[in-house]
């Protein structure tokens, strides 16, 4: 999961006003493949660590998967990943914390009714702390703000 966490950190600017998410593909006991969401409309993690597994010549069926938000379970501008995982053949995922937008969530559900093993809350405030500005919109309807002032004596 901590490598899930550094993948999704490379998205911290530039994949709102979607989440940051990263993901992870491991497959006799390595990581075999990574990604992690580059910006709004585009693939999610999940989507592209199944393409840089593809790329290596990996196949994800039977494999674990440790992503840091709930795969998706909508279909907005991307098909919803928990769909993409089921038909991959993936054998488990590990979810750092469950998906806070109602529009977005489910896909926890979807994976466990396909037969898909689900493990949760792996590093979860580490996972909650990357998406702490998507849950202050998505929850509270308010801006994330960060404000850093600097003074002098004169």
């Amino acid at each position: 999961m901590r490598r899930a966490i550094a993948e999704a950190g490379k998205g911290r600017f530039t994949a709102c006003p979607n989440p940051t998410v990263g993901a992870v593909l491991i497959k006799d006991g390595e990581i075999r493949a990574s990604g992690w969401h580059h910006q709004a409309g585009q693939p999610h993690a999940e989507i592209m660590c199944l393409a840089d597994a593809e790329a290596k010549g990996v196949s994800p069926k039977g494999a674990t998967m440790c992503v840091t938000l709930e795969p998706c379970n909508h279909t907005g501008r991307t098909g919803p990943c928990s769909e993409a995982l089921i038909k991959a053949g993936v054998a488990k995922v590990v979810v750092g914390m469950r998906d806070p937008n109602p529009v977005a969530c489910g896909g926890i559900e979807r994976l466990k009714g396909a037969g898909i093993e689900v493990e949760e809350g792996v590093l979860e405030q580490e996972c909650r702390d990357l998406v702490s500005d998507f849950t202050a919109w998505t929850l509270q309807k308010r801006p994330f703000v960060i404000v850093k002032m600097a003074s002098t004596l004169d």
